[in-house]
């Protein structure tokens, strides 16, 4: 369960709940938690899907990492966060959770059935997030984002989409789905046709998503899906590879015994570096996308770390500037200084006493942050965990052999003095 769940460590407790509410019943828990958690009002029909909360809490909370790590460190929490939700259903239950834990989230919420979107509406409504939630019919199963180019004609920048689509292709994947569980009946989902089975199922449908997203680009900058099947992630992150997207994440949400999974893309420069871009579970490591932070251990303080440092990076022409509070460094480099080549013709230049010119580009070659942390291995030694992370670029090699640079840089000055002591 994601960190900042707010059921993590502290669980319903259904007495007091069957208490405040008198019509408390199980599947009327939905309705209580919401009501007494989040002052929310929902009324939903009862062939629909009926939504757990914890676990629609852990996916707006790894969107809100996606979207917290992506932004520059200058626009961080100031802009309106603008979302879309795919086939938000009669709850709209997203955008509503969305929008009440974050107060810049905007949403646009569709959906193909009729029925769910005018309860949609009226849920919304209820809550008096008119003004934050617009609600639209898609018309058509053949288009999903680029319906009526609601998305493609508009000025505004989405920050991302999310989707839960129908796990299975038709009635007989999902009885097999349901004899294979291990699980008691409860875990087993019932809803309308339209949220259970899709053409394809969830694979086709997400990858129906990634079609779309090959004309739309940046037009959103994550495209994102909830995940029912882990073979499904490994499928999908193939045709992100064959498409050349290599600028993705995976996740696992956990739920008690039950296990979903989450996979954003985006065609921007912006690399996540929250550690819930990284998957944890051994299932997912062959999907896991390449990764963009790394760190050293080194026996010193932060203090001297951060004067051989700071200038270091004067020395390679890094530009940026040091937040002294939490010891971490806002850098950009729009030269490469650390090669071999570099260094060479530097030291060429040098003895010839000629300057060197070097191209500029308009754009840098990659962003990063360098954080120092203290690291207590050793309570006779000053440890320092130095971690730095890629956080824009289109070039992993070359943010890799800076890394590298830096790294062999710190070894030889701090290790090496260790050693002779």
């Amino acid at each position: 369960m994601h960190p900042r769940n707010k059921y993590k460590d502290n669980p319903p407790d259904f007495s007091v709940l069957a208490f405040k509410y008198p019509s408390f019943y199980p599947f009327e828990l939905t309705y209580c938690l919401l009501r007494e958690d989040f002052n929310l009002f929902l009324d939903i029909p009862l062939d629909t899907l009926c939504p757990p909360i914890p676990s629609r809490l852990n996916y707006i909370h790894w969107i809100e990492d996606l979207i917290s790590s992506t932004e520059s460190h200058e626009e961080l929490g100031k802009n309106t966060v603008h979302g879309i939700d795919i086939g938000t259903g009669a709850s709209c239950i997203y955008p509503l959770l969305g929008c009440t834990l974050n107060k810049n989230w905007v949403f646009l919420a569709t959906d193909i059935d009729k029925k769910a979107v005018k309860y949609a509406k009226d849920n919304v409504h209820r809550n008096n997030l008119d003004d934050k939630i617009t609600v639209r019919r898609n018309k058509t199963d053949k288009k999903i984002l680029l319906n009526d180019n609601m998305i493609k004609d508009t000025t505004i920048k989405f920050s991302f989409c999310m989707c839960n689509p129908p796990f299975y292709e038709n009635q007989e994947q999902y009885e097999k789905g349901v004899e294979s569980k291990i699980t008691s009946s409860h875990s087993v989902c019932t809803g309308s046709s339209n949220e259970m089975f899709t053409p394809g199922g969830e694979f086709q449908f997400i990858k129906d998503i990634l079609e779309e997203s090959l004309i739309l680009r940046t037009k959103i900058r994550w495209y994102t899906s909830k995940i029912g099947r882990l073979e499904t992630v490994n499928k999908i992150v193939c045709e992100l590879k064959k498409s050349g997207i290599d600028n993705y994440v995976v996740t696992e949400f956990c739920q008690g015994l039950t296990r979903r999974w989450g996979i954003g893309w985006s065609f921007g420069s912006q690399r996540p570096t929250f550690s819930g871009s990284q998957p944890v579970s051994k299932k997912l490591r062959r999907s896991a996308p390449p990764k963009s932070e790394f760190s050293v251990v080194l026996p010193t303080n932060v203090g001297e770390i951060f004067k051989f440092l700071r200038n270091l990076f004067d020395e390679l022409e890094v530009t940026g500037q040091w937040n002294e509070e939490s010891n971490t460094f806002y850098g950009s480099a729009q030269i490469n200084t650390w090669s071999r080549a570099a260094r060479r013709a530097k030291a060429k230049s040098e003895a010839q006493k000629t300057p060197i010119t070097q191209k500029v580009g308009d754009e840098n070659l990659f962003e990063f942050t360098c954080n120092l942390e203290p690291e207590p291995l050793d309570v006779s030694i000053s440890n320092t965990r130095v971690i730095i992370s890629w956080t824009n670029g289109k070039d992993r090699n070359i943010f890799e052999s800076f890394y590298l640079h830096i790294k062999k840089r710190l070894e030889q000055e701090f290790n090496d003095k260790t050693a002779s002591l």
